[in-house]
């Protein structure tokens, strides 16, 4: 008989939080306030604090749902409040200060370069009329700010840019827009990992001996140069993958997808199963090897 006379009482605490959430987005979306929400999620434990307040309170009786209710309020807007009138007390909403990047080129004949890119804009191209090896414009969506390290050894230089370990930048909000120009002048060996974003790499006219790039959610588009012989591999996770080859350069491309589809240019035959070649492959003296694997998402090959 004491089952019978329990009765579920639905949670008020939830729909609360929801609410909350949207009116944030909402007022992002309506400019009325700028929140990096990757920030926000710093805040995560109130929600365990919220979710330990509705086990102990708010299915117990009717009296302990409102007291959850009104303890909730209470932690909601002084967060919310927190947010809309102090958001640098959570790094929140407050971009960084720019960052420059310039390593003069000296008598380096050879670079690597390693970029660590996390989320935002991300475009890398050519310098042009230029004494220097590399030449950066960071704008940063937060103050946190990527390691830059160059070292030098005989005609050789190691250059990395990129978030260390537990300063991971924001998804949600702006992300940083990074915008690098590379020498033409030396053999370059690029490695890029992109987090999320948009992401053009155009090696137009860059001496590139090998070329490595993953991303992870986004549109990234890779424009190779018309010169050279090199290999690449180029990983995605989720999102469009575009990959522009020169008429000029040969190519052999072996492409492994999970779900999605690909539009592959008519240049490159298909050989064996995922294995694509142009005709030109035997006797060009500019070729290029492409690996592609990508999990969801879609591959275009096309001519440039």
């Amino acid at each position: 008989m004491g089952e019978q006379g329990r009765h579920w009482r639905p949670s008020l605490v939830w729909p609360v939080i929801l609410i909350a959430a949207g009116v944030l987005f909402l007022l992002s979306n309506l400019g009325v306030l700028d929140i990096d929400f990757w920030q926000l999620w710093r805040l995560w434990p109130v929600l365990l604090i919220l979710a330990g307040i509705d086990l102990i309170l708010g299915r117990r009786s009717a009296l302990g749902n409102v007291i959850a209710l009104a303890l909730t309020l209470v932690i909601v807007a002084g967060v919310v409040g927190l947010v809309v009138l102090a958001p640098e007390a959570f790094n929140l909403g407050r971009a960084g200060q720019p960052m420059q990047i310039e390593e003069p080129l000296g008598s380096v004949e050879r670079a690597d370069l390693k970029i660590g890119f996390a989320a935002g804009t991300l475009e890398v191209g050519r310098l042009r009329d230029s004494d220097s090896l590399i030449q950066g414009d960071l704008k940063l969506a937060t103050n946190r700010r990527p390691l830059w390290d160059a070292s030098r050894s005989g005609g050789s230089a190691k250059l990395v840019l990129q978030y260390t370990t537990g300063s991971f930048q924001s998804w949600g909000g702006r992300g940083d827009h990074w915008d690098l120009a590379l020498s033409p002048q030396v053999a370059l060996a690029l490695e890029a990992d992109i987090g999320a974003g948009d992401a053009t790499i155009d090696l137009t006219g860059l001496d590139i001996t090998s070329l490595q790039v993953k991303t992870g959610a986004g549109r990234s588009t890779i424009i190779l140069p018309a010169e050279g012989q090199f290999d690449a591999q180029i990983a995605g996770g989720v999102g469009q993958l575009v990959v522009e080859i020169p008429k000029e350069m040969a190519a052999q491309i072996r492409v492994n997808r999970g779900l999605g589809g690909s539009d592959i240019a008519r240049r490159f035959g298909q050989q064996d199963g995922n294995l694509y070649q142009s005709e030109d492959w035997e006797t060009n003296d500019n070729r290029v090897t492409i690996q592609i694997e990508v999990g969801i998402g879609q591959v275009i090959i096309r001519d440039r």
